[in-house]
């Protein structure tokens, strides 16, 4: 019964001890003043929540595609047939030609992109389009810096 009671006194000293040399409050308030500092350097920090990449073609080809297209395709069509059939049929290659060398063109000078969609950790979501292949995955910690996204 004795020993109890003095464990009791120990530990009221010891707690009277703390509280006096003010050592409790400030632990308390430790906690607390980490914490905005961490959330404020990490305003700019997020998760990747998708990436859809895709091609885009220029505006305009050089023409150079169509036309060795319309060439080629005149020599073709001009192998088909006689007389006025061989005259159609040059026209039709000469045309079909050229549309398909301007796909060509394009398609060969369409430039790779990504979007990469982020939720940021002060709520909401931005996205980033960025030139190539998709660098970054799913679920990854990113963060955004002079508006890029970086590791």
């Amino acid at each position: 019964m004795q020993r109890t009671s003095i464990r009791a006194t120990v530990h009221a000293v010891l707690a009277a001890a703390i509280l006096a040399t003010g050592v409790a409050p400030f632990a308390a308030q430790a906690a607390p003043d980490h914490h905005p500092r961490a959330q404020a350097e990490c305003r700019n920090c997020g998760t990747v929540v998708s990436n859809h990449t895709y091609k885009r073609e220029p505006a305009r080809a050089s023409g150079v595609g169509g036309v060795g297209g319309a060439v080629v395709g005149g020599l073709l069509g001009n192998q088909i047939g006689s007389g006025r059939g061989r005259t159609l049929a040059t026209v039709a290659g000469a045309v079909g030609g050229a549309y398909a060398g301007n796909r060509i063109e394009r398609n060969i000078k369409a430039e790779t992109y990504t979007d990469v969609r982020v939720r940021m950790a002060t709520g909401g979501y931005r996205t980033f389009t960025e030139k190539g292949a998709p660098r970054f995955r799913n679920g990854e910690h990113v963060r955004v810096l002079d508006g890029r996204l970086v590791r």
